[in-house]
């Protein structure tokens, strides 16, 4: 995380630091912009470090089956997670990337609380 801060002055929010789940945002909160997961605990030894681009949509299902419908492939999902509806799919040329939708996940939890 200090390379990120200290290069682009990025001022970050440690949301979990267990041996599980470590996932630090730029931003906090509403305001967060990107996410650092340390996914060494899951992935093989021979996955490099890599970054992983979320587009936030209004409705997932309609964006998927729009991204279909132009070429897109789905690899993982949808499915409703603490983060939001979330797929990853590839576009024409195979290059991956993630759509999220926010499904009010954040006021359920708030009033759960």
């Amino acid at each position: 995380m200090k390379f990120y801060q200290e290069v682009f002055g990025w001022d970050t929010d440690v949301m979990s630091d267990t041996p599980e789940f470590r996932y630090t945002t730029l931003g906090a909160g509403d305001a967060a912009k990107a996410g650092i997961m340390d996914a060494s605990g899951y992935l093989p030894a021979e996955v490099p470090s890599n970054w992983q681009v979320y587009f936030a949509v209004e409705d997932a299902d309609a964006s998927i089956a729009k991204a279909q419908s132009m070429g897109a492939r789905i690899i993982d999902g949808p499915d409703d997670t603490p983060f939001g509806r979330l797929a990853t799919l590839t576009d024409p040329t195979g290059a991956m990337f993630k759509i999220v939708a926010d499904t009010g996940q954040e006021a359920r939890a708030a009033a759960d609380a």
